[in-house]
């Protein structure tokens, strides 16, 4: 639990938030979904949140291939929750959805990205100059403080995405997370950090009340 709180920190206020929602009657579920699959970084940040408040027996993550995807089942009622990070790039949409509610804001670190190969591939610097990285966008950026010169990349839906067409061997070199290339059997060839990263839980919003199990 020491790791959990080094690297997730929730304030109390918005830890009671969080509890709230998930009901004591172990009968009740509750879904939160995020992105998939197994092996994101939103994955991971949600079972730690989990782990945070108890572990919940009643709770299930559900995997989805795109936020929207997401937010089109907690819409939908088909999950009851929704966690995304502040680096995606179009959340303001969520923001803006008058059928959601953000119902928590807290900070959680990835796991480590850096760029990982197949392990009989045959790496070195000089391959960056020529081969193509493929990366979910978000942590694109990384690329310029952590590799000299341009950098060709491809982007995909997520991290572990991204891992996984390098274990299909549709790319050589993966920018992703230390998750993923365990998820894979990838190999990390530079390690570059974890990325300190804020959250919104999300909950539905119906007939103008707030999520039924809060």
């Amino acid at each position: 639990m020491e790791v959990v709180m080094e690297l997730l920190r929730i304030p109390g206020v918005e830890r009671q938030a969080l509890m709230a929602l998930f009901p004591l009657d172990p009968a009740r579920s509750v879904k939160i979904g995020t992105l998939g699959p197994e092996g994101t970084s939103s994955e991971h940040i949600a079972r730690m949140m989990l782990r945070c408040i108890g572990d919940p027996e009643n709770c299930e993550i559900t995997l989805e291939d795109t936020f929207e995807r997401c937010m089109d089942a907690l819409v939908d009622g088909v999950i009851d929750l929704a966690l995304v990070p502040h680096a995606y790039s179009k959340i303001n949409a969520f923001y803006m959805h008058p059928g959601l509610r953000p119902v928590s804001v807290f900070h959680g670190s990835t796991p480590e990205y850096g760029l990982a190969t197949r392990p009989d591939f045959a790496f070195d610097d000089e391959v960056l100059r020529t081969d193509t990285v493929v990366s979910h966008p978000a942590p694109v950026p990384m690329l310029e403080h952590h590799v000299a010169g341009p950098v060709k990349v491809a982007t995909v839906t997520s991290t572990s995405q991204a891992a996984g067409r390098v274990a299909d061997g549709h790319y050589n070199i993966a920018l992703t997370n230390e998750q993923a290339v365990e998820q894979y059997n990838l190999r990390f060839v530079q390690r570059f950090s974890r990325i300190p990263m804020t959250w919104t839980v999300f909950s539905r919003k119906k007939d103008g009340h707030d999520h039924r199990c809060a």
